[in-house]
């Protein structure tokens, strides 16, 4: 699977997934899609590139918000970046982009593979539950159409 800024069919797909996201909030909100298969990170879409820069940083350090989601599979809410002291690297990158709050929900796709939808504000805690849960269940879809489609080879 090839990073979201490379053009290819998978990503374009899954970009597509990251854009529907955003425009699902209904608060002024970017996504990001980072895919887990057998243990390697890989940032594969985004709905813009500042939260992709975001979900890179993760991916090179191996910690942040999203690795915790994927690792634990429960979300992983950030109300506030600037009070956040746990991954700095991401930390850094999300304050850099203008990012104020983000929120990570896991997908399992399958024994080896789970993706998590990253969701990114420039405003404090934006989402309320009703938006987090509606969120959580299309991150599901995602990982329903990853699975589907046979997107983690």
């Amino acid at each position: 699977m090839t990073a979201s800024t490379d053009v290819d069919p998978t990503s374009s797909y899954l970009d597509a997934f990251a854009a529907a996201a955003a425009a699902r909030v209904g608060v002024p909100t970017e996504c990001s899609i980072i895919l887990r298969n057998h243990h390697l990170l890989d940032q594969v879409a985004s709905s813009s590139e500042r939260a992709a820069r975001c979900d890179r940083a993760e991916v090179s350090s191996g910690e942040g918000p999203c690795v915790v989601a994927i690792q634990q599979l429960r979300g992983e809410l950030v109300p506030d970046v600037l009070a956040e002291e746990r991954w700095p690297e991401w930390r850094a990158a999300a304050t850099e982009a203008g990012f104020r709050s983000t929120a990570a929900l896991p997908g399992q796709v399958d024994a080896e593979t789970t993706v998590a939808l990253n969701l990114y504000s420039e405003s404090v805690d934006p989402w309320d539950r009703d938006i987090l849960v509606r969120m959580d269940r299309f991150v599901q879809e995602v990982a329903e159409a990853i699975r589907t489609r046979g997107l983690t080879a």
